[in-house]
C-alpha cells in the first residue's frame, strides 16, 4: 500500500496532543523539546505533529526504515533506532502489515503490532498477523540523546508508543535532571497495573514529574503526589 498521503489530516488518538498542549503549554512559545519514541509516520496518528507545527524541536525515533523514509522526504530529522534497555546492533524487529485497515481518518500500514517482539497480550488480539523480520540497531534512550542531542537541557514531553515495550524504553532512560521529562505520554493499551506501578515509582523517586497514560479504557493525568488530576 501507499503509506504516503499528503492530503490526510493528522489526528492523534484521543486528541491527546491537543489535550496536553492546551492543559500544560497554552502559550505560543517555541522553546520546547518533544522526544517521540515510536514516531511511525509523520502525518498520521502522530502526537508530535501538532508540536512541530507550532515550532517545537522534535526528536523523533523510529526503527522501521519505511517510516523513516517518510520523515526524511519531508526534511525532518529521524533517528533510526529501536529503543530498549541496552545498546545492541542487529536485533530482530518484527514489522506487521495491517494492509490498510481503516482507522481514524486513514489506513493503518505498519503502526499496529510492529515491535521488538509480539508480546502475548498483543498476539491474543489477532492470530493471523502478516509479519516479516528485519534487523535493526537498538539503543538506550539516554544513549541516543547523548549521541544525537547532546545540547538539550531538558525534555518537555516524552511520548513512548512501542506496542508493549514501553517499560523497557523507560528502563533505558536515566531520569536525571536533564532527561527527566516534565510530561510523559506512555501507551498502556491494556490498562495494565504494572505500568501504573512503574510510573508511580518514577514520580515518587524524582519529584514533580507529570504523567499521562493512554489505554483502550481511559486517559488519565497524574502528578506528585500520585493523584488523578484529570478534572482539575
Amino acid at each position: 500500500m501507499n503509506i504516503s498521503n499528503p492530503n490526510r489530516k493528522n489526528e492523534a488518538e484521543g486528541n491527546v496532543d491537543r489535550i496536553i498542549q492546551q492543559k500544560f503549554f497554552p502559550k505560543s512559545d517555541t522553546d520546547h523539546i518533544f522526544v517521540e519514541v515510536g514516531a511511525a509516520r509523520p502525518d498520521y496518528l502522530s502526537i508530535s505533529a501538532l508540536y512541530r507545527s507550532i515550532g517545537w524541536r522534535i526528536i523523533a525515533i523510529e526503527p522501521n526504515p519505511e517510516f523513516c523514509a517518510l520523515h526524511r522526504a519531508k526534511g525532518y530529522e529521524i533517528l533510526q533506532y529501536a529503543c530498549g534497555d541496552e545498546d545492541k546492533d542487529d536485533v530482530d524487529f518484527f514489522v506487521v502489515d495491517s494492509h490498510g485497515a481503516q482507522y481514524i481518518n486513514g489506513e493503518v500500514s505498519y503502526e499496529s503490532f510492529s515491535s521488538l517482539g509480539i508480546k502475548n497480550s498483543y498476539a491474543a488480539l489477532k492470530s493471523d498477523l502478516d509479519m516479516k523480520k528485519i534487523q535493526v540497531n537498538m539503543r538506550r534512550l539516554d544513549t541516543i540523546l547523548k549521541t544525537h542531542a547532546s545540547d538539550i537541557q531538558r525534555i518537555d514531553i516524552l511520548s513512548v508508543d512501542v506496542e508493549g515495550w514501553e517499560l523497557e524504553v523507560l528502563d533505558g532512560l536515566d531520569m536525571n535532571a536533564i532527561y527527566r521529562p516534565r510530561i510523559m505520554i506512555i501507551e498502556n493499551i491494556f490498562n495494565e497495573k504494572k505500568y501504573r506501578t512503574y510510573m508511580k515509582i518514577i514520580i515518587i523517586s524524582y519529584g514533580s514529574v507529570w504523567l499521562q497514560t493512554t489505554s483502550m479504557l481511559s486517559t488519565s493525568f497524574f502528578r506528585m503526589p500520585f493523584i488523578d488530576i484529570s478534572s482539575e
